[in-house]
């Protein structure tokens, strides 16, 4: 026999104690690996916590509607065949360390009095595959990374619509240019009549922003970075295209300022340049709208009651819902669509 003393665990959410509840075992009784053996209270709910071990218990710790803390010893245990140490492994722990084939018997603990921690675990699993490769994380990938991750706690939903691009395609080869520079003309004509596109929520008022500052997200060998054509509603499309391969040369270098790297008002992204036929892309912190352009293809569609191969693409539109409903996404992507399919509409946006 070995002792193993079990601490309390994180019950999660950042709680620190719980109280003891009911004992559902007494000191001497045997138990098995995964038995309730505890219940506690935390702020939260109550719960039972499983036996780390199958053996018989030692010394109970606390007494009944007593606090305790988290990382201070909750239960010793009498293991059969087990060496000296703490383990505090919670279920979700050893649930991990299973699918991961990792010996927590083996596994040094970094949490408070030798618990194991998911890191510990992650760290142990990555250190005993012959296949894994661990990647330093460059400056701008951790840049990336807390961007991200601000932008998920957005609350954004994604519509789609499917948009014909015959008059798009015939107009972008008689200009010499790519889909793109028409596309960001047509959303900039749109915004006007659906100014919430062009807004930024700020906790207790939504900016409308005056000048539309366009946010491209381009792909580069360090990673995404969104390069803003400024004061996109003053130029036209030959000008629009040369901003954009001026921006996008310059982020592919590394050369981007930081003037030319912030402060977009509203976001597009050509998802259809790597192939991608439609995305949900995130928001762009500080913007309520992003745009996304999928791959231009030849696709089924019903023209006056007949199914002919066109060539069409889907568009995605993620936007803010706490500055914009359901509704007025759909209203102004419906305007949009009709924008990009009219050939007379789109001959008329400036040049």
């Amino acid at each position: 026999m070995a002792e193993r003393v079990f601490m309390l665990p994180d019950p999660g959410e950042g709680l620190e104690e719980a109280e003891i509840v009911a004992w559902l075992v007494a000191e001497g009784d045997a138990v098995e690996l995964n038995q309730p053996f505890v219940e506690i209270e935390t702020a939260k709910a109550t719960v039972e916590i499983p036996s780390p071990h199958a053996g018989r218990i030692a010394k109970l710790h606390a007494s009944e509607g007593e606090i305790v803390r988290v990382g201070n010893p909750l239960v010793t245990f009498d293991v059969p065949g087990a060496e000296d140490g703490p383990a505090a492994a919670t279920p979700a722990v050893r649930k991990l360390a299973r699918d991961l084939g990792v010996d927590l018997a083996s596994t040094r603990g970094s949490g408070p009095g030798g618990r194991i921690t998911p890191e510990d675990v992650l760290a142990a699993g990555a250190a005993a595959s012959e296949d894994a490769e661990r990647l330093p994380v460059a400056p701008i990938r951790r840049a990336i990374a807390a961007r991200l991750t601000q932008a998920a706690a957005i609350p954004q939903v994604t519509t789609f619509r499917t948009v014909d691009c015959s008059a798009l395609e015939a107009l972008r080869r008689e200009l010499g240019v790519s889909p793109l520079p028409l596309f960001v003309r047509a959303l900039v004509e749109v915004v006007p009549d659906h100014p919430l596109l062009n807004s930024s929520w700020a906790t207790d008022e939504i900016v409308v922003h005056r000048k539309l500052d366009v946010g491209i997200a381009v792909d580069t060998e360090r990673g995404l970075v969104v390069p803003v054509v400024r004061d996109a509603g003053s130029l036209g499309i030959s000008r629009i295209a040369a901003e954009i391969g001026r921006l996008a040369e310059a982020a592919r270098e590394g050369k981007l300022t930081p003037a030319e790297a912030s402060g977009s008002t509203i976001a597009v992204s050509n998802t259809g340049s790597y192939g991608s036929e439609a995305g949900t892309p995130l928001l762009n912190p500080g913007n309520a709208v992003t745009v996304a352009l999928g791959a231009i293809g030849p696709r089924a569609l019903v023209v006056d009651g007949q199914v002919l191969a066109r060539p069409a693409c889907t568009i995605s539109l993620t936007f803010d819902h706490r500055v914009l409903d359901g509704a007025d996404a759909g209203r102004a992507l419906t305007d949009l669509v009709a924008l990009l399919q009219d050939p007379d509409r789109l001959r008329d946006l400036p040049g």
